[in-house]
């Protein structure tokens, strides 16, 4: 999905779940902390909260509004 596109889907602030190592060392909830951005050859990421690496947009896996998010 392209930045334009998530940006239009999901506001500042959604709950996500991201992965920072892989998927099979478990997952973190937490809420998108920038608008997506496109970068190098048409990859958008989004950075969230409590983690300093951007995500790609693909491997972000967005939540119901109302999920609780980890402290």
């Amino acid at each position: 999905m392209d930045a334009d596109t998530f940006n239009a889907l999901f506001k500042v602030g959604t709950p996500v779940r991201v992965f920072p190592n892989t998927r099979e060392d478990g997952s973190r909830i937490t809420r998108t902390r920038t608008p997506a951005v496109q970068v190098m050859h048409g990859l958008a990421v989004v950075h969230v909260d409590g983690i300093r690496c951007a995500f790609n947009t693909r491997y972000v896996d967005i939540l119901p509004d109302n999920y609780p998010v980890e402290a």
